[in-house]
């Protein structure tokens, strides 16, 4: 009874209920159809999970064994026994590797496999119906675990007799094999695709980078919030926003270039290649001189001497809209309009707005004796909590992700998956801003003094004295925030990113059973969220011990 004391009161509840939902999806077949598509279980998942199983077990392990290395002085003793345990394990998983391959191979191959490129990958047999990895391929990939495997067993091996190194480079090389034994698993837990629970872990990686970069970033707009004016603040960034409008004022005097709507418009109006999408437009829906009011349909040109062929090769094209200089042929004029080249449009555009919002920031600053930076991180944490989450996923998810790939010639093209992650990043990083400060403001003023009067930075101050405590201070919001953040990356759906809402509509539209896919999905997000709400009531616990 006194174990059972420690248990939360809502776990209570479902391990009381687990019964009743194991016997439910173990009885109905509709239900674990829709928790197979909704966890993402592939094929071969079996095999897949126990390699990844094993892998993952060494690498913690191997974690834990370079974390002891390093501060074997204050380790606990469960600490020891798995650094003690890290080095053998490694040693039998090399075996395994070389004497039964069948156990490391399917879950090696189906992480190698998801890091190609589907589409474009010449490493890939695409003659079956089922897309597989080319057998010469699968040796190389094996051949490739053993080596790794064997490179980490050495370093399991550093880390085993590490106190025999000497105390110059001992602290530096026991630090990077933190670093490399952390990055492996890292990558295990947070990159390695997951073939036997794919849902699972799109929704808790999305998650978990979203609550890491807005954190940061909630950092960062308290950071700002805190800057404090000088003397000559309102005139340096005074004359750095007129200097911006400046440039956007000399982009914007830069010569015009004519274009003229040759032809008819009783057919499709060619468009050269590059022509502002604002041009488009008037012609579109016919917004022009003359054009009775009426849309017309369009159709591309890669220049200007192919959108003047097609009027006489193609038989639905009957106009094109083309500089002036280019129509030789002499075809009737129907409009004529000039306007700014996009390369010196779009600079002139960006640097009047961020003139204009410096300089009204500035000015905002200098009335009420606050930092300009200060004024734009208040703003954007007010702006944005103003906003639902929905709505920032839809426009940084597709017209602002689409507008960074048109600027950048296709060079910055972001998944889903980034787009959805920086979404949520940027909604939650206004809240977690708010938290944070109000963690800050919570710590007596006399500690920043007594900080200032040991000789300490700002930033040393901020970072040995003040975060520590706010930290503790304000766990159980950020805890709270997680949970939220858990739930609010099924909008990513919205991107077609396929988590386990995505899966949950899928499966849904395939299957046009009612209510079974939604209940599934119900009970997982439940079980996810009481799951992570325990663990952080456990960290909460942690933290009040250390205050004590």
């Amino acid at each position: 009874m006194l174990r059972l004391s420690t248990i939360r009161p809502s776990n209570l509840v479902l391990f009381a209920a687990a019964p009743f939902i194991i016997y439910l999806f173990a009885t109905s077949s509709k239900y674990l159809r829709s928790l197979t598509a909704i966890l993402g279980i592939g094929n071969n998942a079996g095999p897949i999970f126990v390699g990844f199983l094993l892998v993952a077990t060494v690498a913690i392990l191997g974690y834990l064994s370079a974390r002891h290395a390093r501060f074997a002085d204050q380790a606990p003793g469960w600490l020891r026994i798995c650094a003690l345990t890290a080095f053998p394990a490694s040693v039998a998983l090399l075996v395994i590797s070389l004497v039964f391959p069948h156990l490391l191979m399917p879950f090696a191959e189906s992480v190698f496999f998801y890091a190609l490129s589907e589409n474009t990958s010449t490493l890939i047999d695409r003659s079956s119906q089922t897309w597989v990895l080319f057998p010469d391929v699968v040796d190389q990939v094996q051949t490739g675990l053993q080596i790794h495997l064997a490179i980490y067993t050495a370093v399991m091996a550093l880390c085993f007799f590490s106190a025999r190194l000497r105390p110059p480079w001992r602290g530096r090389i026991l630090l990077g094999l933190e670093c490399l034994t952390g990055a492996v698993l890292f990558y295990l837990m947070f990159m390695a695709h997951w073939q036997f629970a794919t849902g699972v872990a799109i929704t808790f990686r999305a998650a978990i980078f979203a609550y890491i970069f807005s954190a940061i970033l909630g950092l960062i707009w308290v950071g700002l919030q805190s800057f404090k004016p000088r003397a000559r603040t309102t005139i340096i960034y005074g004359s750095i926003s007129l200097t911006l409008l400046a440039i956007s004022a000399f982009f914007f005097m830069q010569p015009q270039v004519n274009y003229v709507l040759v032809g008819g418009t009783e057919g499709r109006i060619a468009i050269m290649r590059g022509t502002p999408q604002a041009q488009a437009d008037i012609i579109r829906f016919g917004e022009f001189e003359g054009s009775g009011d009426q849309q017309y349909r369009i159709r591309s040109a890669t220049d200007a001497a192919t959108a003047l062929e097609q009027i006489e090769s193609v038989d639905s094209v009957s106009g094109a809209f083309v500089p002036v200089e280019a129509n030789t042929q002499g075809y009737p004029v129907l409009w004529q309009t000039s306007f700014l080249p996009d390369k010196y449009r779009n600079p002139a555009l960006a640097f009047a707005v961020i003139g204009f919002l410096l300089l009204t920031l500035t000015i905002g600053g200098a009335q009420h004796k606050l930092h300009p930076l200060a004024v734009g991180a208040e703003f954007f944490v007010d702006t944005i909590r103003g906003i639902p989450m929905l709505v920032i996923i839809l426009y940084i998810g597709l017209p602002l992700a689409g507008a960074v790939k048109d600027v950048t010639s296709g060079g910055i093209d972001m998944t889903n998956m980034t787009r959805g992650i920086i979404a949520i990043s940027v909604g939650y990083s206004a809240y977690m801003a708010e938290i944070f400060r109000s963690g800050i403001e919570a710590i007596p003023k006399g500690q920043l003094e007594a900080g200032s009067s040991l000789g300490l930075s700002r930033w040393q101050t901020a970072r040995l004295i003040i975060l520590p405590q706010a930290l503790r201070i304000v766990t159980p919001p950020l805890g709270n925030e997680f949970i939220a953040m858990i739930k609010d990356t099924s909008l990513l759906s919205i991107l077609s990113v396929r988590d386990m809402t995505q899966r949950m509509r899928e499966f849904q539209a395939a299957s046009f059973l009612p209510f079974a896919p939604f209940n599934t999905a119900a009970i997982l997000y439940v079980v996810l969220t009481l799951a992570c709400a325990s663990f952080l009531k456990w960290i909460e616990r942690r933290t009040a011990k250390d205050n004590r």
